[in-house]
């Protein structure tokens, strides 16, 4: 899954990138991309048991556009352009005294983001509507549904309202391809200081984040790190809070295989089937598929591997609409 670093500038966007992935350098004149690896103490404890050859957690893909415009205005268009084939936002916005010493607003600067997102969307669907227009003034044919959306998107986004709080706006097969901005989920990340103590808020408000001082301990050997982390209260870094925020905001799960070989975490939509989860590992996984075993994660631990599974009762053989429960492990049976 796909994620997009938005925010003006001053906010610190480079620092954010550089404390969730590392440095990375540009993969085109257009972009940093990378990938952050989502935190898993349930995938930690099975290549523990299993003492697998390679251990892969699920990984979520970060992307920083860099324009290179002649005002940040233009600039912030473009990088928003760049954002629409990404499936969440993670909006950035100052925390901290600028270089002239100027006092941050948050909140202000999150609004202007907002209304950002609801104005490029606002433009592509006047745009699109007036197209539809001038094709029926023509005679052309016409897709009523797409209109019924466009038109119900138009209302919202002139009341100035994103098109999140409408979802089927952005996901309807009708509508998916113009990317609203505004449709997608939106993570505020507060761009703190190194002195800001308070780092509790709200379940549904924005995240506060040390920028500079998590991309200082991204960079250190991570014994060191954990030294530096006890000097400042941290428990676990805090990219590992952001990330499981943006897995959980794209409604996402994990599902586990495992062996002697390799434990990987697998990425699964909420609600998506054992089939689809076959497809996630390969492609002739899911052509050939015959059955899933399947056992829950909680079950496993408590009963300590396999063999006990299998006596307790709680190992499983699903068919291809099984529909996959987070912390799932899985073994696929199939015939190509």
């Amino acid at each position: 899954m796909k994620a997009g670093l938005i925010g003006l500038n001053g906010s610190g966007r480079e620092t954010i990138f550089q404390a969730l992935i590392g440095p990375v350098p540009l993969a085109s004149p257009d972009y940093r991309l990378g990938e952050a690896l989502v935190p898993d103490p349930r995938l930690d404890y099975l290549s523990d048991l299993f003492k697998p050859k390679k251990t892969t957690p699920a990984r979520l893909e970060l992307s920083l556009p860099k324009a290179t415009a002649k005002t940040a205005s233009e600039g912030l268009k473009w990088a928003l352009e760049k954002s629409r084939d990404r499936d969440v936002l993670l909006a950035v916005v100052r925390n901290f005294p600028d270089l002239t010493g100027a006092a941050a607003e948050p909140a202000k600067e999150a609004q202007t983001l907002e209304s950002e997102l609801i104005l490029a969307d606002y433009l592509t669907v006047e745009k699109r509507l007036e197209r539809l227009k001038e094709d029926g003034k023509k005679g052309r044919k016409t897709d009523p549904e797409e209109l019924a959306l466009l038109t119900e998107g138009l209302k919202l986004l002139e009341d100035n309202q994103p098109l999140r709080v409408s979802p089927g706006l952005g996901t309807n097969p009708k509508t998916k391809g113009f990317g609203f901005l505004s449709a997608k989920p939106l993570l505020t990340l507060y761009n703190s200081p190194d002195d800001l103590t308070e780092l509790m808020t709200p379940n549904d408000g924005p995240l506060l984040f040390r920028g500079r001082l998590e991309a200082e301990l991204n960079q250190l050997d991570p014994e060191e790190a954990k030294e530096f982390m006890g000097d400042y209260g941290l428990t676990e870094l805090g990219q590992a809070r952001i990330i499981r925020t943006l897995y959980a905001m794209m409604d996402l799960i994990s599902f586990f295989t495992v062996g002697e070989d390799e434990c990987r975490a697998w990425t699964l939509k909420r609600g998506d089937n054992a089939l689809a989860a076959a497809g996630e590992i390969h492609s002739d996984i899911q052509k050939g598929f015959i059955r899933a075993e399947v056992v829950s994660y909680e079950d496993f631990k408590a009963a300590g591997g396999f063999p006990e599974a299998k006596k307790r009762g709680v190992f499983r053989l699903e068919g291809k609409t099984y529909v996959v429960k987070d912390g799932d492990i899985a073994h696929f049976r199939f015939n190509v």
